[in-house]
């Protein structure tokens, strides 16, 4: 089972500017997510997929691989299915460029679960980790996802869900921005209309659900740090240093 990497990278960002060139141990952090997942020695290979020269000439300068996209696509997952043909692959895993430190141990947890689906019933895997802490729980920074028996989602939101209305025992739980696809499901995604509650969420999970499909949700324990905000730019730097 062949299995690539991509990192959707795109330069204009609202809460952090510039972020993906902003640095963690004195690299980008769009190299610093790169390199992690090279170095995983998980993939047949790994690229960037960029609309940014500004990026493109970063990755030059550390032999990243790099496909340029157009700029007019307004998710990750859109912008990598522009070259859904292009790869020679079975799987794709679309990693987040704000999430530098995504653990192995989780891809590993991703990859043999396709390894495994020798009847092919799963097409999209996701990751998930549970909340403790009442402010990450409000946190509108933190996408919160909710699952069925089976571990597929049902619905995806920056909202607290579920509403906890007479105090039952329930648990909350942070969605991880890792989505893997086998590649004839990333192809579908990119042929769907974005939906009307991805629109009022911003969240591209969201297109899926709303169409009737499937996303199996994995449960991992793994501390993840997202770069969204100056705050968690200086956490990143107090934990892994400058």
């Amino acid at each position: 089972m062949r299995t690539i990497a991509v990192v959707p990278a795109r330069l204009e960002s609202t809460r952090l500017e510039k972020k993906l060139l902003r640095t963690i141990l004195n690299l980008p952090i769009i190299v610093l997510t790169s390199k992690n997942l090279i170095e995983s020695n998980l993939f047949d290979d790994v690229f960037v997929v960029t609309d940014s020269d500004e990026i493109i000439e970063v990755l030059k300068k550390h032999s990243i691989n790099y496909l340029k996209s157009k700029k007019n696509h307004e998710t990750g997952t859109d912008r990598i299915s522009e070259f859904a043909d292009h790869f020679d692959c079975d799987i794709l895993i679309n990693v987040q460029g704000d999430e530098p430190f995504i653990n192995k141990i989780d891809l590993e947890l991703i990859i043999n679960t396709f390894e495994n689906d020798n009847d092919k019933n799963i097409d999209v895997i996701s990751l998930k980790k549970e909340l403790i802490n009442e402010d990450e729980i409000k946190n509108p920074n933190n996408v919160k996802v909710i699952c069925d028996n089976q571990s597929n989602a049902i619905y995806f939101s920056r909202n607290q869900i579920p509403h906890n209305r007479f105090g039952a025992t329930v648990k909350y739980f942070k969605h991880i921005g890792v989505y893997a696809f086998r590649k004839n499901a990333l192809k579908h995604f990119s042929s769907l209309k974005k939906s009307n509650l991805e629109k009022a969420e911003v969240i591209e999970a969201i297109r899926f659900i709303e169409n009737g499909l499937k996303i199996k949700i994995l449960e991992v324990f793994n501390d993840y740090i997202s770069i969204d905000t100056e705050e968690d730019l200086l956490n990143a730097k107090m934990l892994y240093g400058n």
